[in-house]
């Protein structure tokens, strides 16, 4: 008796090509958002290393961010998403966005972050 070979379909082959073609496309499109998340981390963390950051201006520290952003080539980022909240012992530096970008066609992806900094005032 002659035994068939088994294995996997011409079908199958083709649906398991399709879903690594998506996973590729998926990785390649939110895969430099979430670079771009740990460049804006990086940027908190260097303006934590800075002497006296509390006594800086709020816009003193804006510039500062905007030059750790170019150096780390976060580009299109709006200010807007940066809040600078002072009290009596702290200072808190909040940055919250979401990024859209589209996937194929009429699919969008939505990735939001939010990026924390805490100084105490001394």
């Amino acid at each position: 008796m002659r035994n068939k070979q088994t294995g996997a379909s011409m079908y199958v082959t083709l649906a398991w090509i399709f879903i690594l073609l998506c996973f590729i496309t998926l990785a390649v499109k939110i895969g430099p958002i979430y670079i771009d998340n740990f460049a804006v981390n990086s940027s908190l963390e260097g303006l934590s290393r800075e002497a006296k950051l509390a006594n800086f201006s709020n816009q003193e520290i804006l510039k500062r961010l905007d030059k750790h952003f170019m150096i780390n080539n976060v580009r299109n980022f709006n200010h807007d998403n940066i809040k600078i909240v002072r009290d009596k012992t702290k200072m808190y530096i909040n940055i919250e966005y979401e990024v859209r970008t589209n996937i194929v066609k009429n699919i969008d992806a939505v990735v939001s972050f939010k990026d924390h900094l805490e100084v105490n005032n001394k």
